[in-house]
């Protein structure tokens, strides 16, 4: 039987840039108050994931990402990530409604 989709609000995020050398360009790691954790790994093939027991995701994600989730992590608030655990595993990230005209995102 499937898992059922879940949202939970990234409250804190630490960003990882690996040096030259090193396979993938870096991560983002979001952390949520109830403990949910999405390490997004930029720059490395690997298959999504996500572990119920100790609440964490992986999703992979392409260098050129890097910047994008960056700015939307700086500039946004509140941040919504949408789970869907079942195969394949997915993630999307993203902030909340905003009126239209509102400004740069």
């Amino acid at each position: 039987m499937p898992l059922p989709v879940f949202q939970f609000t990234a409250t804190t995020y630490t960003p990882f840039l690996y040096p030259q050398g090193s396979s993938g360009r870096g991560r983002i790691n979001l952390y949520a108050t109830d403990g949910n954790r999405l390490y997004l790994i930029f720059g490395s093939t690997g298959t999504n994931s996500w572990d119920s027991a100790t609440k964490t995701g992986l999703a992979y994600c392409t260098d050129a990402e890097f910047d994008r989730y960056i700015d939307l992590l700086r500039n946004e608030k509140p941040i919504i990530v949408t789970v869907n655990p079942n195969s394949p595993v997915n993630f999307v990230v993203y902030a909340s409604s905003e009126p239209i005209g509102e400004g740069e995102m």
